[in-house]
């Protein structure tokens, strides 16, 4: 009796588990092989991955660096969750993590010497992975060249791919043609890390549906080799809900045929996180809010850098929040479209908070004449900084409501222009208040509690611009809808009041440093994935909460244990992935969940 109890406690405990096995592909293995070793790999990733191949769920194939040609390669079969399959390239050992060191403008081409390449040899048709209606897949570690499509994965679930170069899809000399990575449409989370597409014809990278998350991925288009025909759309294109991409850069490089619209949301494209990314040389849009499904999305702390529209924005109740636009023609772009329905807004309530609007060669906020008469209206500025350009305002449509609040306008020539694009007046409708109007090349505007001061920069030729000491704009703001921290993340008010303009004035940093000396707290790993600590070296630790971007308290979400006197262990299982501010004895540091 004992031994049967014995056997079936063991069966209970193994019944959950799934086997593991590891298989290999190489140039000079074979299909008809076992696959069990370096010794007797298989010869095609297309077989490995293949229904007739006996890899499941919870098992490895490690694919040796080498051009494996024009392969299209099909997954037929998908992991389980716990248990996903795992096709990973590498260089001499299994399990090395090659780094092919690519980076544009230095080492451009691939190096099938480096990872596994595969070369559809014509960019007109094919796809290299397709992995249509899979889950639980993760491919590292691959280069993709000449395809019509690099990653196809319509209906795809719990992904991971990581460490992707691809270059070279579409045909040139259609008029639309041609995707790097496309995932969607009806895919969900999945995940993308460090990935890179170059010179694809239509579109970069292609994220249709909801929970994905991008990191630290690229894409690039210019003139070089293949010629400028195939000039990169869209570079990362976004079209579902609560998708989180941080640390992403898109650029377009020459005077390409397609003017190139660099990160942009449309369709129905809600609660979406963009974070830390960079849009650099779109001839259009850096950031684009394009279509009336397009709410409730984030931008923070990102940068548009000589684009032609540094954010387009035509949706609503979206949150831009310290962000930067540098030497756009214009730096803000209100319209509508009828991609989407005809004329109904050309976005409404949305807020710019601590944004800096640097050097437009035109108008900083444009009311664009675009297709549909519609109007822009409900739009609120607060604590921006507006730097530079020949006009603050273009208004060549109907806007109403629209308001600058604690914000500062300085070095800008002209006030407003209308019928520039049309022929139509329209009035400009913008109210003004605790904001500080200097160095321009018109009067103030009409407004309550303004300023007409010096705000007395750090060093503005350099893009300094802290306040100094005795600036006027030092808590001369207004607390009403001012945010809760400022460019950097100090905690407002630091004096008696809130100040104007983007960085509240402060004599110390005022922000967490997670590698703090005595006397300041230390978080890490930040970013981090499930659990964030908390150490305080000298002190007792101070009561902490937890809030997110918009000052949204989520401190019942987290669950805290107390380490020691000085350490805390916060569980944020309870928190989706995006970007918090902790703060805890007066100070304030912002952290990010994967």
């Amino acid at each position: 009796m004992k031994t049967g109890w014995i056997l079936f406690g063991i069966l209970i405990a193994t019944s959950g588990t799934v086997a593991q096995t590891t298989y290999y592909v190489s140039l000079q293995g074979d299909d008809s092989h076992s696959g069990l070793s370096e010794a007797q790999a298989w010869r095609t990733i297309s077989y490995a991955a293949s229904s007739e191949s006996p890899v499941g769920p919870g098992d490895t194939v490690y694919i040796k660096a080498g051009d494996y040609g024009d392969e299209y390669v099909v997954f037929e079969t998908s992991g389980a969750p716990g248990a996903p399959i795992v096709f990973e390239g590498y260089r001499e050992t299994p399990g090395d993590q090659p780094d092919l060191n690519w980076a544009y403008g230095i080492n451009m081409e691939t190096d099938a010497s480096v990872m596994p390449l595969l070369d559809g040899a014509d960019r007109t048709t094919g796809t290299a992975l397709d992995m249509e209606e899979r889950q639980y897949l993760e491919i590292r570690n691959f280069q993709i060249k000449n395809y019509e499509v690099g990653i196809y994965a319509p209906y795809a679930h719990h992904l991971l791919l990581e460490n992707i170069i691809g270059m070279y899809f579409g045909d040139q000399t259609a008029e639309y043609d041609g995707r790097g990575i496309a995932l969607g449409p009806s895919a969900s989370h999945n995940d993308l890390f460090n990935c890179t597409i170059y010179n694809a014809c239509a579109e970069g990278i292609s994220i249709e549906g909801n929970k994905h998350y991008l990191q630290n991925c690229k894409a690039y288009s210019d003139d070089y080799q293949h010629g400028d025909e195939g000039a990169m759309d869209y570079y990362i294109h976004i079209a579902g809900n609560e998708n989180t991409l941080v640390g992403c850069y898109v650029e377009r490089v020459g005077d390409l045929p397609h003017v190139g619209h660099g990160i942009d949301l449309k369709t129905d494209c809600e609660n979406n996180l963009l974070l830390n990314c960079i849009s650099k040389g779109m001839k259009y849009d850096g950031f684009e809010l394009r279509h009336r499904g397009v709410k409730y999305n984030i931008l923070e702390s990102c940068i548009a850098i000589g684009c032609g529209y540094g954010i387009r924005d035509g949706a609503s109740f979206n949150q831009i929040k310290n962000c930067k636009s540098q030497n756009a023609v214009y730096a803000i772009m209100f319209y509508d479209t009828s991609e989407d329905g005809g004329a109904q807004y050309a976005g409404k309530h949305n807020v710019f908070e601590n944004c800096i609007f640097e050097n437009a060669t035109d108008a900083v906020i444009n009311f664009l004449a675009y297709e549909e008469v519609s109007p822009a209206d409900s739009n609120t500025f607060v604590n921006c900084l507006f730097y530079g350009g020949d006009y603050l305002f273009n208004c060549d449509r109907e806007n109403n409501d629209n308001a600058m609040i604690n914000c500062i306008v300085a070095n800008v020539d002209n006030y407003y222009r209308t019928a520039y694009d049309q022929d139509e007046e329209y009035p400009l409708n913008f109210s003004f208040a605790y904001s500080d109007f200097w160095d321009n090349g018109f009067s103030a505007p009409t407004g309550t509690n303004l300023l007409t001061s010096d705000p007395q920069f750090a060093d503005a030729d350099n893009h300094d611009y802290h306040l100094q000491p005795g600036s006027p704009c030092i808590d001369a703001g207004t607390s009403e809808g001012a945010p809760l921290f400022d460019f950097e993340g100090h905690e407002r008010p630091q004096g008696n009041g809130i100040d104007i303009g983007p960085y509240e004035y402060t004599t110390s940093s005022g922000v967490f440093d997670e590698h703090a000396a005595d006397g300041s707290i230390r978080l890490y790993p930040n970013p981090c994935t499930e659990v964030l600590f908390a150490a305080c070296p000298n002190v007792e630790f101070p009561a902490i909460e937890i809030f997110d971007v918009l000052g949204r308290r989520y401190t019942s979400y987290v669950h805290k244990t107390q380490l020691d006197k000085t350490t805390i262990r916060l569980d944020l299982s309870g928190l989706k992935r995006g970007a918090y501010i902790i703060k805890a004895g007066g100070f304030a540091r912002r952290i990010y969940k994967w």
